[in-house]
């Protein structure tokens, strides 16, 4: 289990035998040398990375005012000499205390807004790295004593929406299971709830369907709020640029937040710019009072009602289908 701590005295033997390639220092600092750096700098906090009860990475948090070269935003913190053990590499490490770094920050820190950090436009791995992983490039540039550096933030409470991406499977699905029995517990039975859920929401069927995408089914975008996934959406358009929305579910404990618009709002800026769309369907169960008012004050009108997408008569499953011009 990955988990990131704030340094303590119990960790510096494993910093201290803690390779790391003339490469690699090229664009980091080593542990060692950051936290003697500690010792004169009182706004710097160092973090160490866990696997388990083993040291796999380290940097530093700095509420100072370096941050400023990377951003004008002053509840900023900046991040300093990151860096995965050479042991632990290639085993998701990054990924993983990138996704815990918001709520990490949100308990430390919580005047906080964003992460800051400048990587060298040389460093081409750790930007993908970083770019994967929630932070964002705004266009800010830094002349440092290493180089061009390259300003990435990432926004502590906001949410980003991006398209899906392998390993994004089990959160996709555990946002559409819990919408689901949210949704509809109230509408249909508990075997057609079931029943959907087992045919459409499954980690593998939703693995192949981020990475098989076409005109015709435009793939899942997410919505991450803290790097964590809570909201999801994918659509399609034909031939003509008639375009649909098949799927919108969003975690419940996260509506009321504008997470539906903007993955609606995404998804529909795809399809017009991408597939040409200029009409948009979508379809809606019958008396869902939490869907069918969210469509309508988004422009779409009531057309008619249809038996639901592969269900039978004696589930009673109807669609109310609408439509609107995007």
């Amino acid at each position: 289990m990955i988990s990131l701590v704030i340094y303590e005295s119990k960790h510096k033997e494993a910093l201290e035998n803690y390779p790391l390639s003339k490469e690699q220092l090229g664009f980091t600092g080593h542990p060692i040398e950051m936290l003697k750096k500690v010792e004169m700098c009182p706004t710097y906090t160092p973090v160490v990375i866990l696997d388990g009860e083993q040291v796999a990475g380290f940097f530093v948090l700095d509420t100072g005012d370096d941050k400023l070269n990377y951003t004008d935003m002053k509840e900023s913190i900046l991040l300093r000499g990151y860096s995965v053990h050479p042991s632990f590499q290639g085993r998701g490490i990054a990924k993983f205390s990138m996704q815990l770094l918001p709520q990490f920050v949100m308990e430390h820190f919580p005047s906080i807004k964003q992460v800051v950090l400048g990587v060298n436009e040389a460093n081409k791995a750790a930007q993908a790295v970083y770019l994967k992983n929630g932070f964002i490039d705004e266009g800010h540039r830094y002349l440092g004593s290493a180089g061009i550096q390259l300003a990435l933030c990432l926004k502590v409470d906001q949410v980003i929406v991006r398209k899906a991406m392998p390993g994004d499977e089990q959160g996709i699905v555990d946002v559409c299971v819990a919408a689901q029995w949210n949704t509809y517990k109230n509408l249909y039975s508990m075997e057609y709830i079931e029943g959907v859920i087992e045919k459409f929401y499954t980690v593998d069927r939703i693995e192949k369907e981020i990475a098989e995408t076409n005109r015709f089914w435009n793939g899942y975008f997410v919505a991450l709020l803290n790097n964590e996934i809570v909201g999801a959406i994918g659509g399609g358009v034909d031939e003509e640029g008639i375009a649909e929305v098949y799927v919108l579910y969003l975690d419940p404990e996260k509506r009321n937040k504008g997470i539906g618009t903007k993955l609606l709002n995404y998804l529909s800026d795809v399809q017009k710019i991408k597939y040409g769309a200029h009409e948009q369907w979508v379809s809606v169960a019958k008396n869902n009072m939490l869907g069918i008012p969210f469509y309508e004050s988004r422009g779409f009108i009531f057309q008619h009602e249809e038996q639901s997408y592969e269900s039978n008569p004696e589930d009673q499953a109807i669609s109310l289908k609408y439509k609107r011009k995007i």
